[in-house]
């Protein structure tokens, strides 16, 4: 599979998971910033060629959404997976302040996570077990993991919880 087949292959997953669209020529023409996309949101995507054991969020792709997503007025998030395309596999970076305090489960921070100035990096199975051990299904909460870049918290989450996110946030 092309670098090209595997994007759209994860663009159109997350489009049909959320229900959200998909950029028309997203990455190819100016002024379509984004990959998916709805009223609210602006998602970049980022997967790869072949099944990786790690997930790696880069900053440069987290800051080049974050000022995409200023210019058309939405939210900004990113969305990695492990080169499988599958929703169970990818998870969701998004600044943390969207989401309200009373909305809000226990947060604990990534286990087996390497943060550095220019990544986020965390062992895709490791982090579902944990999470799934501990955040799953709590109460109408909002469960996430916390890490930072340059000091702005963000919220990572498997895109599962995402959607239920996005959800309650406008849906409901």
């Amino acid at each position: 599979m092309t670098n090209k087949e595997a994007s759209s292959k994860q663009e159109n997953l997350v489009a049909d998971y959320l229900g959200w669209k998909v950029v028309s020529g997203s990455g190819s023409r100016p002024f379509q910033p984004g990959d998916v996309k709805n009223d609210n949101y602006l998602v970049e995507c980022k997967t790869h060629t072949k099944e990786q054991k790690n997930i790696i969020f880069y900053r440069k792709h987290w800051e080049k959404i974050v000022i995409e997503s200023r210019a058309v007025n939405k939210y900004p998030a990113l969305i990695v997976d492990d080169g499988s395309q599958r929703v169970e596999n990818t998870w969701v970076m998004i600044p943390k302040r969207v989401i309200a305090f009373e909305n809000m489960a226990q947060r604990l921070w990534l286990i087996n996570t390497s943060t550095s100035l220019n990544t986020i990096t965390f062992v895709n199975q490791d982090a579902r077990d944990f999470y799934r051990s501990k955040y799953m299904d709590i109460a109408d909460k909002i469960n996430f993991f916390e890490d930072k870049f340059d000091g702005e918290p963000l919220a990572i989450m498997p895109l599962e919880e995402f959607k239920k996110f996005y959800q309650e946030q406008f849906e409901s």
